[in-house]
């Protein structure tokens, strides 16, 4: 059904989407006339734009719809099957190939099909953006899209200011309100992993397959597991002495790092705790 606030220009727009994931994904030739005059003047697009930049600005618009999705696996399906940390970069095998090679590979624990229908949710959330407000870019947002293409990475690797991404709102209400499975001591409390310079953290997870995943590939010796909800989780770790924070589906593999994870930083578990 068409959105309540579609225009002729929008619903032009959204029929240029499925442009954008065809062979080479946002790497492909002729990206900027693959979108179209609708979908460019939506995401502030000029005509003449050079193709990094129209590059840097069709990444931008994707991950700010990403941002909403709480689902882990999201990024890994949504940036495989725009060509985005993709090996080879030229992404020949078309979307279509690319997302079965990353289920082939073992990339992520769900089938082709599912993989397939989470992009196409995906894709359905990118055209009702385009009904509404188109946030403002920054040179900030520029510098970190232009990296994160040169690079071949993802945004979710990637922060702002070399720190800690803040949690969109909507993630935040989904596991704060849910039920979270971790590693707990004799008396039930979660138990603290510590990372180095980055401190005390609990590890949470929102789906029992992740954790089991997490246990199989790092050999995590956890002989309790207990079930508690986000905020549980947050007012345990603001009671206790040292300041700890929170990650929220740890990626299994060590060299992930603490920015693969949702964290709730120590400050941001202050500010949660006093607002509960």
């Amino acid at each position: 059904m068409a959105s309540a606030k579609e225009t002729r220009t929008s619903r032009r727009a959204k029929d240029r989407l499925h442009h954008i994931h065809a062979r080479a994904g946002i790497r492909q030739d002729e990206l900027g006339r693959a979108l179209g005059p609708e979908l460019r003047e939506i995401w502030g697009i000029a005509e003449d734009a050079e193709p990094g930049r129209v590059r840097e600005i069709v990444l931008l618009r994707l991950n700010r719809v990403l941002e909403r999705f709480a689902d882990p696996l999201m990024p890994e399906i949504v940036w495989t099957a725009y060509n985005l940390g993709v090996d080879p970069v030229d992404g020949g095998a078309g979307m279509v190939g690319r997302i079965r090679t990353m289920v082939d590979s073992g990339r992520v624990a769900v089938s082709e099909r599912t993989c397939t229908r989470r992009f196409y949710d995906f894709l359905g959330s990118v055209k009702n953006s385009l009904d509404g407000f188109q946030e403002d870019l920054t040179g900030e947002d520029f510098r970190l899209a232009s990296r994160w293409i040169s690079g071949n990475v993802r945004p979710e690797r990637e922060q702002a200011d070399g720190g800690l991404r803040d949690p969109v709102p909507s993630v935040l209400r989904m596991f704060l309100d849910g039920t979270v499975c971790g590693p707990a001591d004799e008396a039930g409390a979660p138990v603290p992993a510590r990372l180095g310079v980055h401190g005390d953290w609990f590890c949470v997870f929102t789906d029992e397959r992740l954790l089991a995943e997490y246990r199989a590939v790092t050999g995590a010796g956890w002989s309790r597991i207990r079930h508690r909800t986000g905020r549980d989780v947050v007012l345990a770790a603001a009671g206790r002495d040292v300041a700890t924070g929170v990650l929220v589906n740890p990626r299994p593999t060590r060299s992930a790092g603490i920015h693969a994870a949702l964290p709730l930083s120590p400050d941001s578990i202050a500010r949660l705790a006093i607002r509960r």
